[in-house]
Formats: C-alpha cells, sequence, structure tokens
C-alpha cells in the first residue's frame, strides 16, 4: 500500500520514501517507524505498541525508540518535521493529510465485497493488487476478510504481497459475508467452493494461503486439483483437528468440548480470535477487534457447525499426492494447533519444507510476520518463475 501527504510517497510493500519524486535513504527500522504511524494517524500510537509492532523480537529502551522517531522526523523536510508530533510520556502521532493513490485498490478494500457463486451458494470475495501470479488467502476458524484486513499484521502482509502478486481473500460458506447454510458443509463442498472462486477471477492455478483451519482446505484442493496450484503455504495447520491413537498431537475431547461449552453460552467476547495473537501483543485494541471478528464472523450456531465439520477433517491421506512446492510455518509454542501438527503435514507432503518458529505467533501475523511475508514472496517468485 501507498501513502501521499504533501510532496512524500510512502510505498510500504516497497519500503520507500519519496519526496518530490526522489528517492530518500532511511534505514528500514525507520521506516517502519514512519510507516506505522501514517497508518494509525487516526490516534495517538503509545511507546510500548510501537515498540511491539516494529521490534516484536527484541528489549528496547526509550532511548531507541527516541532516536528512531529523531531519525523519521529528519527523513521529512525541516517545515515538515512538526508532522510528527510527541505526546510526552504518552507516545506519538502523525498529523498530516494523507492519501492513497492505490484507488482500485481503496475501493477493494472499503467498497462491497463481490461475489463468486457456487451453486447457489454465494461467496464472497475480494481482490486486492494485480501481480502476475495469483495468491489466494484461506483464512481460518470463522475469521471474515474484513475482520482479518482490520488486524495490523494481516494488512501490511496484505500490501507486501499486493505489490508483486493478486491477492485474493474470501469468506467461506457460513462465515463472513458469504451465504449462511442451512446444512453442514462438507470438505468437498468447500473444495468446490475455492474452484469456483479461481474461475470467477479467471485463475488457471494459484499460490493457495491455508491458515489454521483453512490449512484442510488448502491442502484438500492441492491434491485434488494440481493443475491449479502453483504453491502452498500452510500456517498453524493441521491435517486432522481431533486427537486419536495415531495422531496425540490432536485436540483432546477435553479441549472440544471446552470450546463447544464456550461457543455455547460465550459466543461473541472474542476467546477464539484473541487465541491467535500471541500473548504479549494481546492489548485492549485487540481484545476490542478479536470480540468483534468473532460476532462478524459467524453466529453461535454457525460456529457449533464448524466446530462439528473441522471434527470430521481427516486429510493425512491426501497428502502424499500434494506436487506442488510446500512450506509449512508453524510456531513451537501454539497454543491454538499443537507443534506437532506442522511436524506431520511437513513429513507426509513430498518435498515439503518446515519452518519451526519460536514463540507463541499461531498465525505468524505478529513476531512471525517478517518471515512469513519472506517465505510467500519467494514462493511467488519461484512459482511466477517457472510460469
Amino acid at each position: 500500500m501507498r501513502f501521499r501527504f504533501g510532496a512524500y510517497e510512502l510505498d510500504v510493500a516497497r519500503r520507500e520514501l519519496r519526496v518530490a519524486g526522489e528517492l530518500r535513504s532511511v534505514q528500514p527500522l525507520v521506516l517502519a517507524v514512519l510507516a506505522y504511524l501514517v497508518r494509525h494517524r487516526d490516534r495517538v500510537v503509545t511507546k510500548q505498541e510501537l515498540m511491539r509492532q516494529v521490534w516484536p523480537d527484541a528489549v528496547v529502551a526509550d532511548a531507541s525508540l527516541h532516536r528512531a522517531v529523531s531519525l523519521a522526523r529528519r527523513a521529512l523536510r525541516p517545515g515538515d518535521r512538526g508532522l510528527l508530533r510527541t505526546h510526552a510520556r504518552i507516545g506519538y502521532r502523525f498529523l498530516a493529510e494523507v492519501s492513497t493513490p492505490d484507488a482500485a485498490e481503496e475501493a477493494a478494500l472499503c467498497g462491497p465485497p463481490r461475489y463468486a457463486t457456487c451453486g447457489d451458494i454465494h461467496l464472497a470475495y475480494r481482490i486486492l493488487g494485480d501481480g502476475p501470479v495469483d495468491v489466494v488467502l484461506v483464512l481460518g476458524w470463522s475469521l471474515a476478510m474484513e475482520s482479518a484486513l482490520r488486524l495490523g499484521g494481516a494488512a501490511d502482509l496484505v500490501a507486501a504481497l499486493s505489490g508483486r502478486a493478486r491477492v485474493l481473500l474470501f469468506d467461506k460458506r457460513g462465515t463472513g459475508a458469504s451465504d449462511r447454510v442451512k446444512a453442514l458443509p462438507s470438505l468437498a463442498e468447500r473444495v468446490g467452493d475455492l474452484g469456483a472462486l479461481l474461475d470467477a477471477v479467471r485463475s488457471r492455478a494459484a499460490v493457495l494461503v491455508g491458515f489454521s483451519e483453512g490449512g484442510p482446505l488448502a491442502m484438500a484442493f492441492a491434491a485434488t486439483r494440481p493443475a491449479r496450484v502453483r504453491g502452498l503455504a500452510l500456517v498453524g495447520a493441521f491435517a486432522r483437528m481431533a486427537a486419536a491413537r495415531d495422531h496425540p498431537s490432536g485436540w483432546t475431547e477435553a479441549e472440544i468440548a471446552a470450546l463447544r461449552a464456550y461457543i455455547r453460552k460465550g459466543w461473541g467476547s472474542g476467546a477464539t480470535m484473541r487465541a491467535l495473537v500471541p500473548e504479549r501483543h494481546l492489548t485492549d485494541a485487540v481484545r476490542a477487534w478479536a470480540a468483534r471478528a468473532e460476532q462478524e464472523g459467524a453466529s453461535p450456531g454457525a460456529a457449533l457447525d464448524l466446530l462439528e465439520m473441522n471434527l470430521e477433517i481427516d486429510v493425512r491421506p491426501l497428502l502424499p499426492r500434494v506436487r506442488a512446492p510446500a512450506v509449512v510455518l508453524h510456531a513451537a509454542g501454539d497454543r491454538v494447533v499443537r507443534a506437532g501438527n506442522g511436524r506431520a503435514v511437513a513429513a507426509a507432503i513430498p518435498g515439503a519444507r518446515l519452518i519451526e518458529a519460536a514463540g507463541d505467533d499461531h498465525a505468524f501475523l505478529f513476531d512471525g510476520r517478517p518471515r512469513l511475508e519472506r517465505e510467500l514472496k519467494a514462493l511467488v517468485d519461484r512459482t511466477g518463475a517457472g510460469g
């Protein structure tokens, strides 16, 4: 995504700042500070939030943050340095009027969703970017694309990818802005839905990125429709949700019972969405986002149906049939889908590469986002070069 203010153009995906068309040399961390403040210009960003977002893997002293902000000011012309205001002992705020020159991208983000049809089911989707390779983000659980795009890490990931690919997001049937369904959808029906989406956007083949519960759908599609998959990335994913004698990393009966009880009595307060956020990133703003995301994603009844469908999933027999280049990313301390799931998936897919990262970033949208971004860009570049 690009931002313009006065004589400046800030390109987040390319990590470039231009002044009157001329490229200005800015350190990557300093540019990240400026970009975060520009993106969140509607409010004061606290020092703690800025440290968490820009230096997720380090303990940062106030002096280091102050220096980074000072360098961000110095990247602006002397008369414009007041645009970056310090709020003593609290944080910083960017004050300029900002426009986004990517009108088509803004319309895609802010306008109504588009719809593809599979039989009589309408599937909501959005397209961002216009690169030569298609990337489909298959979101997990009941997370709707609108909610995902309001989460900073997800929005930053989409912005980075849209600089070199056409990024597609969609709401699975029964969730978000897609049609609610009366009968429990099968995995085969969801595979058909994904095929219908690719048909609607005239995509011959795409890189699939399956997050968490979106992973089995991405795997099944790759195994059964190999000609339509350029590459496969699986993030915090599983091939079977429920534990079994030969699958000890799955969810236990006690964990499933607790989730059913929460959906029946507490749905809408955000517990399932908060689970995808690392503990140290759970701010009040993120907690509010999580509650709203749960409410927008599905009703309690739909969430219960989704859970029952997930408990029936077992795509392990399909994994040896996957032929697309595959990378599996999993957090060693994942609190939602245990790391053993990622190891098992990577071992079963021919040639798959396993990246097991420290921490508990389930969806790799916080501490793990830089690594996820690098891996996806490499996969896009590799599959794009291959035609």
